[in-house]
């Protein structure tokens, strides 16, 4: 009798058991996928603090990702769910295989880049549970700044609404209820309200719903089937709410790289594809033909504001340049060469005038004049080698050799003229006319207790974050004994502390502190300037907008020729060398190994076809891409023999240690071999 007491005990259990694995979850969350790893493991950690309290399955849909996704999930997230594509399906049908296999109450669509706060999924369960109406709803949406997204709320998108948006009415008017819809911006971002869009970053709906409706339209691949589920949640007679009273981060573009011209092209061929669909005639048609002008309008203000921001600033001062070069001239005229009578012919005010400030500033140009924050070497090398390109070159075409005292003196006013007018901008953007090139961001780290301490550690040895950590923020007073940093005051005090010692960015310690306390933190300062870094618990790695920064020893190598300054300068030195090697061609080809190579070498560099110096191997695979070269590092010491040599090394080290300097050294050494 025990026996069988005991048998039937274990069956119980064993059916209990089972039966719990199948029993309905109060949410499932959804994630899709794609080459965003790290952005993943920080939204993963950030659903199981949310996820207290509550039965939530985790389901993450992977399209065929190749950053290592798949592995991470099976090392540190075993109990998420992973459907793991052979290929990239897209957004709709990737979501669609989530919904399928669900068995939450509410699904929620989650994009990877996105931090949720620890009471997300508890206020929205309740706010649903509470709204028997509701079909589905959206939260308040910051972006990786602590700024509003203001697509946290929209309209239906008719051809009324979209119309006001394409040209610019939306803006102008934002509190206008004609026409601010697009975006609600008539509607307090801080208070619930019945709305009628939602964004696919944060979709909260109810499953059986789903099971109504149907899920996402895979017709649309990426943008659009948001718009097009909650336009079909609204036809089924359920309401989509904006729910304020909690937020979430969203990297805006992390996982979709938003703001390209690809983009618009994508999203309004997609909200044509839903036009088509709940639109019809006349109405139709009108929708299509302004959605079609809006991708035009799109690329033509993209391309011009494009060419405005790059060239707008180097054209003013070719303008200046060309005042300063002529008032010279006048002076030299009048003063100097022309005492007693006489003039410059008038082609040096057409054409010798124009050339030299175009050379002026296009030598700044490539030496990296016009790249922030601005530095002073770039100016003076650009200036110098102008004055070098224009003193050989008009000496080589007398039609625009005049004087080459106007030239110098014009050098130095430009170079004068340059330093004011970077003064100046400095001056409105940081307070100080003056300006140096800063070694390296100013940072202040943010956390409590021994996490903070630990996440000190991590930042300072492992990570080897290059910022200057000049103190921590904390509400706990902290031994120096204990801190690698000074503490620096409360977190209270922030506000004050990024003014004093002049931050440019924060680090949040999320091992301590909460994510609603990070939020509120960002959304309290949102300083002009100020960036935003988090670093995860039991992460290997520090992350904000459109960065992250881990241990990968292979990403701490810092190579120079990295930086498009670098490149900058690097051309700049071949079209100086070029100046000099030329002129000299005639009097020294029989000291070349081989003249008539050695001249199409020259034309090559000249063109930009090949570098002065480049790797010495011609299958470079880790290292930064660059032109061929016609000498390398190994003409350094003045002979060819690689026999023994670790070429590799020999080619990273180049690219690590690059510099003006080292290229005149190799091309000094190495100029009979070109």
């Amino acid at each position: 009798m025990k026996k069988q007491s005991l048998i039937g005990l274990l069956l119980f259990f064993v059916v209990s058991t089972q039966c719990s694995n199948f029993r309905p979850m109060d949410i499932t969350v959804i994630i899709v996928n794609y080459n965003v790893k790290h952005f993943l493991e920080q939204c993963l950690r950030s659903v199981q603090r949310a996820s207290r309290g509550l039965r939530v399955e985790t389901v993450v849909v992977d399209n065929n990702s190749q950053d290592g996704s798949q592995q991470m999930l099976a090392e540190k997230f075993p109990d998420v769910i992973l459907i793991d594509n052979q290929d990239n399906p897209g957004f709709s049908k990737a979501n669609n295989q989530g919904i399928e296999i669900a068995r939450g109450k509410y699904v929620l669509l989650l994009n990877p880049d996105t931090i949720v706060q620890e009471d997300t999924f508890r206020t929205c369960f309740d706010f649903m549970e509470a709204h028997p109406e509701g079909g589905a709803l959206g939260v308040k949406m910051l972006d990786g700044e602590g700024k509003f997204l203001p697509e946290s709320k929209r309209a239906l998108p008719t051809p009324m609404v979209s119309f006001y948006k394409i040209f610019g009415l939306a803006s102008i008017f934002p509190k206008s209820k004609t026409f601010g819809k697009y975006h609600l911006t008539y509607l307090s971002k801080e208070e619930n309200h019945e709305i009628e869009i939602l964004s696919g970053a944060f979709m909260f709906m109810r499953k059986e719903m789903l099971d109504q409706i149907g899920g996402l339209d895979e017709t649309f691949f990426m943008y659009g089937e948001d718009i097009d589920l909650s336009y079909r949640v609204l036809l089924a007679g359920y309401k989509n709410y904006y729910l304020a009273d909690t937020k979430i981060i969203h990297y805006k573009g992390e996982s979709t790289k938003k703001g390209s011209l690809n983009y618009v092209r994508v999203f309004y061929q997609a909200m044509i594809i839903f036009a088509k669909k709940h639109f019809g005639g006349n109405k139709q048609r009108f929708f299509i033909f302004f959605i079609r002008l809006a991708v035009y309008l799109r690329a033509l203000l993209a391309i011009v504001s494009r060419m405005a921001k790059r060239f707008g600033f180097p054209i003013l001062e070719m303008l200046m340049s060309y005042g300063i070069i002529y008032g010279i001239k006048e002076y030299w005229e009048h003063y100097v060469k022309y005492v007693e009578g006489g003039a410059y012919p008038p082609t040096f005010d057409t054409i010798a005038a124009p050339i030299y400030a175009l050379v002026f500033i296009s030598f700044l140009g490539i030496a990296g004049a016009y790249k922030r924050p601005f530095r002073i070497p770039p100016l003076i090398n650009g200036t110098f080698w102008g004055f070098v390109a224009i003193a050989t070159v008009s000496y080589l075409f007398p039609n625009i050799n005049f004087s080459r005292a106007i030239v110098g003196l014009s050098s130095v006013f430009t170079l004068i003229m340059a330093l004011g007018t970077r003064g100046l901008i400095n001056l409105r953007s940081t307070g100080s006319f003056f300006f140096t090139e800063p070694q390296h961001k100013r940072a202040i780290l943010i956390g409590e207790g021994e996490s903070l301490l630990q996440t000190q550690k991590f930042i300072h040895k492992e990570l080897a974050y290059p910022v200057e950590i000049v103190g921590i923020s904390c509400e706990q007073v902290v031994k120096k004994s204990e801190s690698l940093f000074p503490r620096l005051g409360k977190t209270s005090q922030l506000r004050e502390i990024v003014r004093f010692y002049r931050v440019e960015e924060l680090l949040f310690d999320a091992g301590s502190l909460s994510t609603s306390h990070i939020l509120r933190m960002m959304e309290d300062l949102q300083a002009e300037g100020l960036q935003y870094k988090i670093i995860p618990p039991k992460a290997d790695f520090l992350i904000g907008p459109q960065s992250v920064h881990t241990t990968d020893l292979s990403r701490r190598v810092i190579y120079k020729l990295n930086s498009p300054r670098y490149h900058r300068q690097k051309r700049l030195f071949d079209l100086g060398a070029c100046l000099l090697l030329l002129p000299t061609f005639p009097l020294l080809f029989w000291r070349y190994k081989k003249p008539a190579r050695a001249l199409t070498n020259l034309m090559k560099v000249l063109s930009g076809q090949k570098h002065w110096v480049g790797y010495i191997s011609d299958e470079v695979h880790d290292l930064p891409k660059m032109k061929t070269g016609v000498l390398s590092i190994l003409h350094r010491a003045g002979g060819l023999a690689v026999e023994g040599l670790n070429v590799e090394e020999l080619d990273s080290f180049y690219a690590r240690e690059w510099s003006w300097g080292l290229d005149m050294e190799i091309v000094l050494r190495g100029w009979r071999w070109i």
